[in-house]
């Protein structure tokens, strides 16, 4: 993984209900202004699809609102899973270098530059990603909102048993 230890916090501030992962391999065919969301993302199957796929992971947050994506290697501690309850197992197969995260709504009016400060680096390869969170003190999802982000890099795609959205909230 680049040599170096995964370690980053993203900040990311989003409008819709949940958050994208994908590599410029798995998104080379969305032409831009696409409505992609509209397309191929927008019912629960479809989502399952590509999640399976590992192409272009998105799961739900339960609110638009401002997270702090807390990027690490391997899979959370015993502590972090105490600590951050919430959690949801997913993969992403990475083609092109690094990992992209965007807002869910960016998926209808496709754009293939991602920000800089939305993407880290990584090999090219299939990743476990394990996130884990909790519900903010202040008891709004959104508020300030950390999320783990454990990539751990596999040498296969793990079998994903979702048949729609991953949910990463409680209601």
């Amino acid at each position: 993984m680049n040599k170096e230890k995964i370690n980053f916090d993203i900040n990311l501030s989003i409008d819709g209900m949940g958050i994208v992962f994908y590599s410029d391999g798995a998104v080379k065919n969305i032409k831009e202004g696409e409505d992609f969301f509209e397309n191929e993302y927008a019912k629960p199957d479809q989502v399952a699809k590509h999640i399976k796929k590992g192409d272009i992971v998105g799961f739900c947050t339960g609110s638009g609102g401002d997270y702090i994506l807390k990027f690490r290697e391997g899979y959370p501690s015993d502590e972090i899973d105490e600590q951050y309850p919430i959690s949801i197992r997913l993969a992403i197969v990475i083609d092109g270098g690094g990992l992209c995260m965007i807002d869910l709504f960016w998926l209808s009016d496709w754009d293939s530059e991602c920000p800089e400060d939305q993407q880290i680096k990584l090999e090219n390869g299939i990743y476990h990603i394990t996130l884990n969170t909790k519900l903010p003190e202040s008891g709004i999802y959104g508020d300030d909102q950390e999320i783990y982000v454990y990539l751990n890099k596999v040498d296969e795609m793990p079998e994903l048993m979702w048949q729609g959205v991953p949910q990463l909230f409680k209601e």
